[in-house]
This record gives structure tokens, sequence and C-alpha cells, in this order.
């Protein structure tokens, strides 16, 4: 299991990354502040999924399963 998470983490990690560029361009272009706030919040709560994957990953050993 703890690959799959640990893959599955990255990709949030990824697209967390993706929406903090879009976030920074939306303030550095002054876009209407409901769209930069909602932007906030999914990186908010992308580092937060991504923090409880982390701690899932740690709570599982390796069973040499794939992620298929």
């Amino acid at each position: 299991m703890q690959p799959c998470v640990l893959d599955t983490r990255g990709r949030v990690l990824h697209d967390v990354a993706y929406l903090q560029g879009l976030l920074t361009g939306a303030r550095t272009h002054d876009f209407p502040e409901d769209l930069v706030e909602r932007l906030a919040v999914a990186v908010d709560r992308g580092h937060d999924l991504a923090e409880l994957l982390a701690t899932t990953a740690r709570a599982t050993t390796a069973r040499g399963t794939d992620c298929g």
C-alpha cells in the first residue's frame, strides 16, 4: 500500500505546485477576489491532503503491492 500512497502524494504535490502558480498569477494580475480566495483554499486543501497521505504512508508498511 505504501508505494501507492507515496505515488498519490507525489501527484497531489505536483498539482498543488501548479495551483500555487495559478494563485500567484491571479494575485499578480488582480483577478477577482473570489477566484483568488478559491484558489487559496484549493492550495491549502491540497497541502492538507498531502500531509494526510504522508501520515498514511508512515503508518503502513510496503508489502510488495503495486499501484496498478
